[in-house]
Formats: C-alpha cells, sequence, structure tokens
C-alpha cells in the first residue's frame, strides 16, 4: 500500500489518537482533584497521579535526566540516578546508585523532552505509550476494534503500569514498525537504526537485512545510529569510555539483584558463565529458522532472550512478538495465554523483595517453544518453508 493511500485510510484514527492524547491529561487532573481517594481505592492512584501531571519516579525520567547529564557540563549522562534526578525534578523515594545502562547513541532521543516541566511531559507521554502499545499491534493489522481495548488491558495491568513510564512501548512500536517497512529501505532503515540505538542489543535485528542483502536499509540504519552516536560525544566528549566504565559496574550490581531473571543472570546465578545464554539462544534461533518460523522474529526473540537486564514490564516489548506468536496456530494461541497468565503472577517475600520477572522468563521459554513448532512471521495458510524470510 503506497504511503499516501496509507495516511488516507488511517487519517480518522490518527486524529482521535491526537484527540486522545490532548484530552486525557487535562481530564485526568479534574478527576485526581475531586476523586482522589476513590480513584485510589481501585488500585489506580499512580496511573491517574501521573496522567494529572504529578511526576513521581519513572524509567523514562531518568532517561531525560541522563540526557540533561549529556548536556550539562559539570554532570554526565552515565552519572548515577541519585545524582540526576534532582535536574528535572523526579521525586525519588530510594536512593539508587546505579548509572543508565543503555548506549550513548540512545542519550540524544531524551533531548527533545529536557525543556518541558517534568510532570507536563509526563502526563502525555503515559497515555501516548498506551497509544503506541495499541500501534505496536495496529501497524501488524491487529484490528482497532481488538488493538486499543486491548492495550488498555495491557496498560491497567501491573506489568503494564510500569511499562507505560518507560520506553519499552517505543521499542515495540520500532519492531513493529521495522517489521511493515522490511521492504522499504528508507522507512525501514530508519525504524531498524532507532531500535538498535534504543537498545544497543537491538543492532543485532541488522541481521536481517544483511541476509537479505538490503544494502539501502543497512546504510540508512547505520547512518541513524552514527549520526546519534555523534551528537552525543560532541555534547559530552568522553561519553563512549565513561559508558564502558559506569554502566558495565551498573549492569554487574542488577545482575546480582534476586528479582533478575533472565536467562544470562539465571545462568550466573548457578556458577555457568553467562554467554551460554547467547549459545543457547543461537541454537534455538537456527533450529526455529530452519523449521520455518520467520528469521525478523527469530532475531527478535534472540535479542530479548539474551538481554542481560530485563524486568516484569519489559513484556510490554515483547507485544509485537507475541502477536505473530498467536498467529502461528493453535500452540501459539496457548504460549500467549501462559505469558499473559505468568505475567499477571506476583510473588511476594514482604521482608526481601518484589519478584515480578517469573512472566519474563516464562514469555522467554514459551515463545521459544513456539517459534520451534515453526510459521511464527509466515502467512497464515502458508507451507512450513526452510529458512523463511
Amino acid at each position: 500500500m503506497a504511503a499516501g493511500n496509507w495516511w488516507r485510510r488511517h487519517a480518522v484514527e490518527l486524529i482521535l489518537n491526537a484527540a486522545t492524547i490532548l484530552a486525557v491529561p487535562p481530564i485526568a487532573m479534574w478527576a485526581w482533584e475531586r476523586y482522589q481517594d476513590g480513584i485510589r481505592q481501585f488500585g489506580l492512584g499512580e496511573l491517574v497521579s501521573r496522567l494529572a501531571g504529578n511526576g513521581g519516579w519513572t524509567d523514562i525520567g531518568w532517561e531525560v535526566a541522563s540526557a540533561v547529564g549529556l548536556v550539562r557540563g559539570d554532570y554526565s549522562a552515565y552519572d548515577s540516578l541519585e545524582v540526576l534526578h534532582p535536574l528535572i525534578g523526579m521525586d525519588v523515594t530510594f536512593v539508587d546508585l546505579s548509572a543508565h545502562s543503555h548506549p550513548p547513541m540512545s542519550l540524544p532521543l531524551g533531548l527533545p523532552l529536557v525543556p518541558f516541566d517534568y510532570g507536563t511531559w509526563l502526563a502525555y507521554w503515559v497515555i501516548g505509550a498506551l497509544l503506541m502499545i495499541a500501534w505496536s499491534m495496529r501497524l501488524l493489522n491487529v484490528p482497532a476494534h481488538i488493538a486499543y481495548p486491548l492495550a488498555v488491558v495491557i496498560a491497567l495491568s501491573v506489568p503494564g503500569r510500569w511499562g507505560l513510564v518507560s520506553t519499552y512501548p517505543v521499542s515495540a512500536l520500532l519492531v513493529a514498525w521495522a517489521w511493515r517497512s522490511r521492504d522499504r529501505w528508507l522507512s525501514g532503515g530508519v525504524a531498524y537504526g532507532l531500535f538498535g540505538a534504543t537498545r544497543g542489543i537491538g543492532l543485532v535485528l541488522l541481521a536481517y537485512p544483511l541476509v537479505r542483502r538490503q544494502w539501502r536499509t543497512l546504510l540508512v540504519a547505520a547512518g541513524v545510529v552514527l549520526g546519534l552516536l555523534a551528537i552525543a560525544v560532541l555534547l559530552e566528549r568522553d561519553v563512549i569510555t565513561t559508558w564502558l566504565t559506569s554502566s558495565r559496574a551498573s549492569i554487574e550490581a542488577s545482575m546480582q539483584r534476586p528479582d533478575l531473571l533472565t536467562v544470562g543472570s539465571i545462568f550466573r546465578r548457578y556458577g555457568y558463565p553467562e554467554f551460554l545464554a547467547w549459545v543457547v539462544a543461537a541454537i534455538v534461533g537456527l533450529i526455529a529458522w530452519r523449521r520455518g518460523s520467520n528469521l525478523f522474529w527469530v532475531l527478535n526473540w534472540a535479542i530479548l532472550a539474551v538481554s542481560p537486564i530485563a524486568w516484569f514490564h519489559t513484556i510490554v516489548l515483547a507485544v509485537p512478538l507475541l502477536v505473530m506468536v498467536w498467529r502461528s496456530g493453535r500452540l501459539g494461541q496457548v504460549v500467549v495465554f501462559v505469558v499473559a497468565a505468568a505475567s499477571m503472577t506476583q510473588l511476594v517475600d514482604p521482608y526481601v523483595v518484589l519478584v515480578f520477572s517469573i512472566g519474563w522468563i516464562t514469555f522467554i521459554v514459551a515463545s521459544a517453544v513456539a517459534l520451534l513448532g515453526g510459521c511464527v512471521g509466515t502467512e497464515q495458510g502458508d507451507p512450513r518453508k526452510r529458512w523463511s524470510y
């Protein structure tokens, strides 16, 4: 479908999206002022409070605070959260000495929000993130009457509420956009580049256009990544060195946390080298690709499987893959129900820690089963093919 026809077809939907983003924060502010106690009783106090412009601690706030550190000569983008959070007025109720772990090319993406009041832009971010979740499904041709209600359900869940104040909805949208634009070198290259910039490990997805010999797509993606990296280096000369030291220490500290249940952290916990996660992911990925699952989605799964840091709300990033898993057949639909059930599970140790991440490791294992079943990412009704692109 030509770009012009696509915009005309979705014009009303996009206008309604924009109207929703503009209208929800003022309505939330009005409701919060009048019905705060009742809203809290329904368990939605934190969500509505943020929509009303009251701020609070957020992952996305940390991203923007790091961007402020990037442009302030007396700070570094990789100073600890304890140092950076006052720069945007983010109220942190606990002391976090860890540093930002995302690569330097992700930092300039937070710069557009730096001039604005934290509580104000956060309110619009939250409702925008809900719509990003919906559009990560719409770009995969999920009907509007399913995508929007499902996005609301996700947003009201515990992982979803945390996901709304992170960059995970953006990353999910970029994955869906990259798939939608997989045969368009310009838009596809931008999507790959931005996804790789926001999560450094996301650069693995560039293996897809590489295998398909889409050289212009690769050049655009590389241009996006290198351009963002150049901006970061111009603003903070030693940003790469600082990232390699501070972020490594931050990741090492996170890997010791009992509520982190990624493949790598589990291997480490039982005394196995962390790189085995890459070996296992490579073996599973190759078998799944050979059995007919599309290489794009195999790589998407592998990126998630080898990620050293992933929390219970990282599941928002997996929405596009779960859409494709659902479409792969009955096995895939069972997998999605299992992942959904696990993501809603909370194991609470009131004396030590809140362990939410069981949903994440369940997703990694269950979606691997679906990929090994073949046909993830192929059109419905298509026969299973080896080396599916």
